[in-house]
């Protein structure tokens, strides 16, 4: 008589227990694997800043000087001051200036230097200017944008200290403010003030003590309070976004936009009271952030999605790390160029 044989097979519970070893497993190695790309994003994101900070010393030692926030009129040697109303309004940026020393020559052969930025064509080409997008302006940790969400404008992740705040001067008196520790009247003013050119010289708190350029992530931040570091939270990617141009000095509040001096980037204007430029939303802001917000705190200020802190270039090319629960009074001394203040470096 034949015997049948009995094939062995899995019983639902042993099913069952394999499904939730394996369920298990990816809850285990998940977090593993998505800190692995956040440190490789990281990396990539302090390269990009390195790489930053030595083209501005490359600008340096071509043209003695590092280069301005921008030029709102004139020609790309000085920012004039006043403008005059037959002067072109250019608000090329920081950034077209350093295109050179970023591997980008050809680009920067391309633009008009006798002409805007805003709405102008590459030279030889119906390609706009200022809608060229550069790799190595984008932190990798920053979702990319189309150019339907910055107004037709490139951007940029990497923004270039202006101090303080918006104007010229950037002057703070003892007992003004009870976040800031002074014992005398300072001016914060940032390597990259508006209308300012500054030298190595000029940083006279040293550049291993002081901030050149800092991150931006991709919506800047909201509700955080002046003066404050880590308090605010990432703005949305809808209308409330707020992008920073690469290479058209937009502004919105300032020397740049409220003294009735300069025109806007399309030639209208002057200006002479706080605008957004384009108008309505999202909205579009120049490659330069405000120490009066410390880390993750709001728009104007610098900012990141890296997990706890933002990258910062200073102004010796290094680049350091910056906890977003940094004390404000360390934030702002970091940012000022010849305060004399001193501190320990985070």
């Amino acid at each position: 008589m034949r015997r049948r044989l009995i094939r062995g097979g899995f019983t639902l519970v042993e099913l069952l227990v394999v499904i939730a070893i394996i369920g298990i497993l990816i809850a285990l190695l998940l977090p593993a694997v998505q800190a692995a790309r956040e440190a490789a994003r990281r990396s990539q994101c302090i390269n990009n800043l390195k790489q930053l900070g030595l083209a501005l010393h490359n600008y340096h030692d071509v043209n003695n000087s590092f280069p301005p926030s921008g030029i709102l009129a004139g020609d790309l040697r000085i920012p004039p001051y006043p403008s005059t109303a037959s002067a072109v309004p250019y608000h090329h940026t920081w950034l077209v200036m350093i295109l050179p020393y970023i591997e980008q020559g050809p680009l920067y052969d391309r633009i008009d230097k006798k002409n805007r930025i805003y709405n102008v064509p590459l030279i030889g080409s119906t390609e706009l200017a200022m809608s060229q997008q550069v790799n190595v302006l984008l932190c990798p940790s920053n979702p990319r944008l189309d150019l339907g969400k910055t107004r037709n404008m490139s951007y940029t992740n990497y923004a270039a200290s202006e101090g303080y705040h918006w104007w010229t001067t950037a002057v703070i008196s003892p007992g003004q403010f009870p976040e800031v520790s002074v014992t005398r009247t300072t001016d914060f003013s940032g390597i990259f003030t508006i209308l300012q050119t500054r030298t190595v010289a000029d940083v006279l708190d040293g550049t291993s003590n002081t901030v050149a350029v800092a991150e931006v992530n991709s919506t800047g931040y909201k509700n955080g309070p002046i003066r404050t570091c880590g308090t605010g939270v990432p703005r949305l990617d809808t209308s409330e976004r707020v992008v920073r141009a690469a290479f058209v000095f937009t502004g919105t509040n300032g020397t740049c936009c409220e003294s009735g001096l300069f025109r806007n980037p399309d030639g209208s204007g002057p200006s002479s009271a706080a605008r957004w430029f384009p108008a309505g939303s999202p909205h579009v802001f120049s490659p330069t952030f405000l120490a009066a917000w410390g880390p993750n705190a709001e728009w104007p200020g610098a900012s990141s999605l890296h997990p706890g802190g933002i990258n910062v270039g200073l102004a010796d090319g290094s680049v350091r790390f910056v906890t977003q629960t940094i004390s404000y009074d360390v934030w702002i001394k970091m940012n000022g160029l010849s305060d004399g203040h001193t501190f320990d470096m985070p």
